[in-house]
């Protein structure tokens, strides 16, 4: 393969909902191995007790795609042209799409942005005085979701999640919003907090919040200020 895949984003297919939740479920094993397993624990997402809420959110995101109505939530696919005799180098698993012209184009990772709304959980934490000050009363802003490569697609998927940020940052430069906001894993030394920073994040405040087990998760909201 090429050492710089050309990436391709689009909207959400019906056929996508299996590959997001396999693209989840193949994190957990890698994120163990690097000391990340409190980010998102060990149970496969199909068998979570938010599986359908989370089922309920992409039904909205391809509803407003489509229709313009409801709450604005977006899924994106990220994608790169793929040779059909590569697909003997990885699991059979893989979700692989075929154009109308025939050209083959393996999904590597997916992205969910909602414009002028944040998680549910995020306003929770608004007795943290700087998160509250930069999210409460305005929707002059994206909030980044959720990004996940996926890991069963090798050196495919390098360089997907810098390509969906990019690619997040321009949608908000075409809707006039000012702010990318996104949350993520602050524990195993901040490791993917680092990881947003290197992208162009800015540290907004570090919050707490229990999990379903009792022990707590720890969090960090950045955001990228976005300019032409």
């Amino acid at each position: 393969m090429s050492n710089t895949p050309t990436f391709y984003v689009r909207g959400l297919e019906d056929e996508d909902s299996q590959f997001i939740v396999d693209s989840f479920n193949a994190s957990l094993p890698h994120l163990a191995s690097i000391g990340s397993g409190g980010q998102w624990g060990s149970e496969p997402f199909a068998e979570r007790a938010n599986a359908e809420q989370r089922i309920k959110i992409y039904e909205q995101a391809k509803r407003y795609q489509s229709t313009g109505e409801g709450d604005p939530i977006l899924v994106f696919i990220i994608e790169v042209a793929f040779p059909p005799e590569a697909a003997a180098e990885l699991p059979a698993s893989i979700h692989i799409r075929t154009s109308e012209f025939g050209d083959q184009y393996l999904a590597v990772g997916t992205m969910m942005l909602s414009e002028g709304i944040y998680p549910p959980y995020i306003g929770q934490t608004f007795h943290k005085e700087p998160i509250k000050k930069a999210l409460d009363g305005t929707s002059d802003y994206v909030y980044l979701e959720a990004l996940i490569t996926d890991f069963r697609t090798g050196l495919w998927r390098k360089g997907a999640g810098a390509a969906l940020i990019e690619y997040s940052r321009k949608f908000c430069l075409e809707r006039g919003k000012q702010t990318i906001y996104v949350d993520c894993y602050a524990g195993n030394d901040g490791k993917l907090v680092k990881y947003y920073e290197n992208q162009g994040f800015t540290i907004v405040d570090s919050f707490e919040g229990p999990k379903p087990d009792g022990t707590i998760w720890h969090g960090m909201v950045l955001r990228m200020d976005i300019k032409e």
